[in-house]
């Protein structure tokens, strides 16, 4: 990239004007080595007819020992790939915007000798590679990570998650080194680095939590919206490299949900049933049972996956209303919170949360605050099809499904859920934790409780 030439300072005072702060915010400078008046108001730069707003913004870098700087920011509307990292090269930017978007430092966590970059290929609609080569690689040149300061890997299949986490992450926690991952992927991701690093029960007195930092390259990003503040920025793309760069880490509360011995792991579409180890799994985001989890699982196969978020709602249609006009699917179990049972033995959801959002705008859990480490329990029996969706279009609505007479809602410590469903298929007694799917044996049960703080996987960034 050409450097950017020296120029001195000329600050420009417009007459108009109503006030020295506002005046402040336009100078005299260049870009792409044109003579411009810059000018930065209501998070828009703008230059002639040319303007960037803060929506699309990454960072603005220095060039050198200069007044330059060189301003990336993602094409609101790339025509020929998914992404298009765009560079701006200017000089004496006004003031305003270099304090909110300067690149000054490299946060500690990307200071480490232990840097990995997963590239999970296979999360939502196949999305991370590109913008791994096409926006994040170029940016971690830019603010001064070179290609030997990081180890890239590209899953192959759906266990390439969990396995990196066994058999990199895993033993170098174990050997008390600090580790950052930039995670390219969606929920599914995540859980499976904690699965990986937890389900042995291996960890030693030395052990350190990697630290994740999650570019949200999934269908829902449940962790990723339920775990920044609220962003009008679109793409969330945006949001997670300006986190990247100026975020925090915390330890990440998660759950452990306990299944009976005959509970298998439904994978490949449902094909193929497997064990899981130590009859468990490890979740931050929800255990669920009902239509959440017939959903999640009837809606996991190639061709719905192309849908992207929209998947969801195509499935909903069919278990809501069915085709043959039946009511929905009454689920059949005793449900216990805090081992105290439900009154009703046939329910249509029954959903564990440890975070508010599954989808940026459909709030799942109003109550639930980042990082609270608590878990709430959003419930409903067996509705018709048009009450179903009248919680759901509430959940939408900010979470006013919760104020509904027929949902009930409770922070608790243990859900566990005995099933009744009589039959050798899995349909109607398959359980979802964090996207992954476990199917039960007739008179099986599933139990979910809190792992007790401090014994967390891993920290996550956040912009909290």
């Amino acid at each position: 990239m050409a450097s950017v030439p020296s120029y001195s300072e000329d600050k420009y005072e417009d007459p108009s004007s109503p006030s020295d702060t506002e005046s402040s915010t336009t100078n005299y400078g260049h870009v792409d080595d044109e003579p411009v008046h810059l000018s930065y108001r209501n998070g828009v730069l703008a230059w002639g007819a040319s303007e960037l707003r803060d929506d699309n913004i990454i960072v603005a870098t220095e060039v050198g020992e200069t007044i330059g700087h060189t301003i990336f920011s993602l094409a609101p509307d790339a025509a020929d790939s998914p992404f298009e990292l765009r560079t701006t090269r200017a000089t004496l930017l006004p003031q305003a915007f270099l304090d909110k978007h300067l690149f000054k430092t490299l946060p500690s966590y990307l200071q480490t000798d232990h840097i990995h970059v997963l590239i999970s290929t296979l999360s939502g609609t196949g999305l991370a590679p590109a913008f791994f080569d096409d926006v994040l690689h170029p940016l971690l040149r830019a603010i001064g990570l070179a290609d030997s300061a990081y180890t890239v890997t590209r899953t192959r299949s759906a266990e390439s998650v969990k396995d990196f986490a066994k058999s990199t992450l895993l033993v170098a926690a174990n050997g008390g080194q600090e580790q950052t991952v930039l995670m390219l992927s969606g929920d599914g991701g995540m859980v499976d680095t904690i699965n990986g690093l937890m389900e042995s029960g291996d960890r030693s007195s030395s052990y350190v939590k990697p630290i994740l930092s999650q570019l949200p390259l999934g269908t829902g990003n449940a962790l990723f919206h339920s775990l920044h503040n609220p962003s009008s920025i679109s793409p969330i793309y945006i949001q997670g490299l300006q986190t990247l760069l100026h975020g925090a880490p915390r330890p990440l509360p998660i759950f452990r949900a306990n299944f009976s011995p005959g509970a298998r792991l439904l994978t490949n579409e449902g094909q193929t049933a497997s064990p899981l180890t130590n009859r468990s799994l490890y979740g931050a985001v929800v255990a669920s049972y009902g239509l959440h989890a017939t959903l999640v699982a009837d809606s996991d196969t190639t061709e719905y996956r192309k849908h992207g978020d929209k998947r969801f709602g195509l499935v909903a249609k069919d278990l809501l209303f069915p085709e043959n006009g039946s009511k929905p699917h009454a689920y059949k179990a005793e449900v216990l919170l805090d081992g105290k049972p439900l009154e009703r033995q046939e329910h249509g959801y029954v959903l564990a949360s440890l975070v508010s959002n599954l989808e940026k705008t459909f709030t799942i859990s109003p109550a639930s605050k980042p990082m609270d480490g608590k878990l709430r329990v959003v419930y409903f029996g067996a509705l018709d099809g048009q009450g179903a969706m009248e919680v759901m279009k509430a959940a939408y609505a900010g979470g006013k499904h919760t104020e509904m007479t027929a949902v009930g809602y409770k922070t608790v410590d243990v859900l566990r859920i005995d099933f009744d469903e009589e039959g050798e298929s899995w349909k109607w007694r398959r359980c979802c934790v964090d996207g992954l799917i476990v199917g039960v044996e007739e008179g099986g049960w599933m139990k979910v409780g809190l792992v007790g703080k401090g014994n967390e996987a891993v920290e996550v960034v956040s912009d909290i």
